[in-house]
């Protein structure tokens, strides 16, 4: 934060634009007001026990617990120790040593507190990744004078820092990329979001603020910072980006993936570096980034990481050979007449997953001679896909050479028209 927001944020001198708003008055009361109801829930739940001999104030710990979650997130895990504590203090100081259930209880403030600001979170990033869109029509009109806009940043008002932020993103003034960056630490939630947003609006120049802010301490700031550099495409983003794939925040990770896949041919060497180096984590991300990035390197990459060790990697492969569709398709069907069992099962999923655009090359590579092993395994993935076109390769796939692929054929075969059957019968079941 800039020092001249800092001075108006915390009243040390009134703004020369603005002076004390309504709605900045509000926001004062509310920063204030909010500890200070936590305090005084508290020492009424406490002093009213007291007084009368009952043992319900911990009823009303967990009413302080859901405020406090619901203003602060998962710091509200804070606020759960120090009840923990006010209530170890209160039972030893006036009932005695406390004993287990006593410790449960104080066990619980915590537990509760940090669920209860994981579930707020995940809800309010829910609600804002519905809105997030870069490019969206700002809405009301726009003051065009970009000094003044980076001046009412600095105002109270966490709306008018909203709106002003939304604004610079549409002047396209590369001058509006300090301010925004600074409010990038706002401590308003949807503030920080509409300045990642609008620092992606602003393009090549607010890179270097936004591959910063994907080490912020907030996990939201650093998925949609990930997301506007997407947006950017700019290679120069790749390196930042590529180290975001380590992120502890599984969301974080999946959006800086995306990144990468949409920067494209650029990003291309480095994800299939992390692909081949770095932990599972890593390898994840990079499988989903290639995915997105397509291209036979990419195909090949892929194939190969159907066969790693960890279980979430091979299935973010297989889903990522999916999304590349149908240029996929040739590698995956040789891929069935490996030895590797991992190798198999994954091309067989991500066929399964291709679905009906895979059917002509398959059913034309279950009439063709060679690793009877690939015929079976095109049988299995057409009786997965359960496509009527395949009806007529699977019937001559029952007078095949070999045992395997014939067993293979004739259970694909009824299981497509038994699939079909069942739906051209089901209008006459509920007429």
């Amino acid at each position: 934060m800039q020092p001249a927001a800092h001075k108006l944020f915390y009243g040390y001198t009134p703004h020369p634009l603005f002076g004390m708003t309504p709605e900045g008055s509000r926001e004062w009361l509310e920063r204030v007001a909010r500890p200070a109801v936590i305090v005084l829930v508290t020492v009424l739940a406490v002093s009213l026990d007291l007084a009368f001999g009952t043992v319900t104030y911990t009823h009303f710990f967990y009413l302080v617990l859901i405020l406090t979650a619901f203003w602060y997130r998962r710091r509200a895990v804070t606020v759960g120790v120090l009840l923990a504590a006010v209530h170890v203090t209160i039972e030893y100081l006036f009932r005695g040593p406390p004993d287990a259930s006593i410790l449960v209880s104080a066990g619980t403030f915590i537990i509760a507190a940090w669920l209860l600001g994981y579930l707020f979170e995940v809800a309010s990033r829910r609600t804002v990744g519905l809105h997030f869109r870069i490019g969206e029509p700002a809405g009301a009109s726009c003051e065009r004078d970009t000094s003044r806009l980076i001046a009412l940043l600095s105002n109270r008002d966490p709306e008018t820092r909203y709106r002003a932020a939304g604004c610079l993103g549409d002047t396209g003034d590369p001058e509006a990329v300090e301010p925004l960056a600074a409010l990038l630490t706002d401590p308003d939630t949807g503030v920080r979001w509409k300045a990642a947003e609008a620092l992606g609006k602003l393009g090549s120049p607010a890179v270097g603020a936004l591959t910063k802010s994907l080490q912020h301490d907030d996990s939201d700031v650093r998925w949609m910072a990930a997301v506007a550099l997407g947006e950017i495409g700019d290679p120069a983003a790749v390196p930042g980006l590529l180290a975001v794939l380590d992120d502890p925040d599984t969301y974080v990770r999946s959006r800086a993936a995306l990144a990468l896949g949409e920067i494209g041919e650029a990003a291309l060497e480095g994800v299939l570096t992390a692909l081949r180096t770095g932990d599972e984590r890593v390898r994840w991300g990079a499988a989903i980034a290639l995915g997105k990035i397509g291209g036979e390197r990419a195909v090949e990459a892929l194939i190969g990481a159907l066969c790693d060790p960890d279980n979430d990697v091979r299935l973010r492969a297989a889903a990522a050979l999916a999304d590349i569709g149908e240029a996929a398709v040739p590698r995956l069907i040789a891929a069935l007449g490996a030895d590797d069992d991992r190798l198999r099962e994954g091309a067989t999923a991500a066929l399964s997953q291709i679905g009906r655009v895979a059917v002509p090359s398959l059913a034309a590579a279950l009439r063709e001679d060679g690793d009877w092993r690939i015929r079976a395994g095109v049988a299995r993935v057409l009786g997965e896909i359960g496509d009527r076109r395949a009806i007529e390769a699977l019937i001559q796939g029952l007078d095949d050479t070999r045992e395997e692929v014939r067993r293979a054929a004739r259970e694909a075969a009824l299981a497509t028209s038994g699939r079909h059957n069942s739906r051209e019968e089901a209008p006459e079941r509920y007429d």
